[in-house]
């Protein structure tokens, strides 16, 4: 763990915090309660809306710097041609309640969305083009993280590096100590938020360093046994032992829905679209895609070089799991948040598959 400044932040005093962000014209997004008990990340309009007791939202805060219908631009035809505008400017967004896995997932579209496309003949060279409109949102977001001190029921973040807690990557990071977080400030603009709500943050109590370094190790002993050996699964990808009949099986079990797709923190396919408004308006969006639907990759001749649903599971995986795409980036492409194992029908889910491919030559895939 880093050795980063720290404060004391009373819990009575959040509502009272996140109630002045509000009033002060700021975006607060934060953890909601739904109607049926499970949680959300959304915008609140109140602070008496942030939801209380939870693990992990089932839809979490990619909808910030990731929206799910995002407006690039609008257009408009006039005499002297087409006049385009950017998105109208928003204010500072504070992200408060945000999980580790989560936030692991931000700093990857940092690299994903701050990179972009390389001008240069593949993506260890030229210069970057890093995409405006992410790093806009990027950019005036305060990111307030809390660690978790019990691990979800479905939860591996152990297994990814990305959690229960964060060494780095927050601009501040909250540790639950019953009436009161520690707060650990992770970057310039964690001290400067923390600076203009010095009321709210005080000195540390004696022992409180002590507290969060044994919730940690406690933390990580909550979690249910290892069940997503990565790196031995990334092996059998890399070297080959995946067979077609592998990816056929996994195919069998998918019903094709996207769920885990939609509520994956760490996928980044979308689409482009223009739609008129009037015969001289209109505006350009891009939204969600996946590359788990035949229209992602489907060509205007109709052709499709990934026709099969056993085709796209493999291409899935092997941009999670394939060691090209962690010396790429550098880390997998999964944060162990357990989504997907929640949302999949079918069974299908990332621990299910990694530990098929782990057992494929030897054991059967379903047991």
């Amino acid at each position: 763990m880093s050795q980063n400044k720290s404060y004391s932040l009373a819990k009575s005093k959040v509502p009272e915090l996140l109630a002045r962000l509000i009033k002060k014209g700021d975006e607060l997004w934060g953890p909601m309660a739904g109607e049926n008990g499970d949680n959300f990340f959304g915008q609140l309009s109140s602070e008496k809306e942030l939801a209380g007791d939870y693990v992990n939202g089932y839809l979490g805060a990619k909808r910030f710097v990731f929206p799910q219908i995002e407006e690039m631009f609008r257009y408009k035809k006039n005499k002297s041609g087409l006049e385009l505008s950017p998105p109208e400017a928003m204010p500072r967004a504070v992200i408060w309640g945000i999980r580790s896995c989560d936030m692991s997932a931000v700093n990857y579209f940092d690299s994903f969305f701050g990179q972009g496309t390389k001008s240069g003949p593949d993506w260890k060279s030229g210069d970057p083009l890093p995409d405006p409109l992410y790093e806009a949102r990027r950019n005036r977001a305060v990111f307030i993280t809390i660690g978790c001190n019990v691990a979800g029921p479905k939860c591996f973040c152990v297994c990814t590096d990305s959690g229960p807690f964060l060494a780095q990557g927050y601009d501040i990071q909250l540790t639950d100590l019953g009436d009161r977080y520690f707060a650990e400030v992770g970057s310039p603009k964690g001290e400067e938020f923390i600076k203009e709500f010095k009321e709210y943050f005080t000195t540390t109590q004696d022992g409180d360093q002590h507290a969060r370094r044994n919730l940690e190790n406690e933390a990580e002993k909550t979690f249910q046994q290892p069940i997503s050996f990565f790196s031995k699964a990334m092996r059998r990808m890399d070297q080959g032992h995946l067979k077609p009949e592998f990816w056929q099986k996994v195919a069998d079990y998918c019903i094709g829905c996207g769920g885990c797709i939609y509520v994956c923190p760490m996928c980044s396919c979308f689409d482009v679209d223009d739609k008129m408004e009037s015969d001289t308006e209109g505006l350009r969006y891009r939204s969600w895609d996946t590359c788990d639907f035949a229209g992602f990759t489907r060509e205007v001749s109709g052709h499709n070089p990934r026709a099969t649903r056993a085709d796209r599971r493999k291409r899935w995986f092997y941009h999670k799991v394939s060691m090209d795409y962690l010396e790429k980036n550098p880390v997998i492409g999964c944060v162990g948040c357990g989504r997907c194992v929640i949302a999949c029908p079918g069974g299908v889910d990332m621990p299910t598959v990694i530990r098929w491919m782990r057992k494929t030559d030897t054991e059967s895939t379903k047991s």
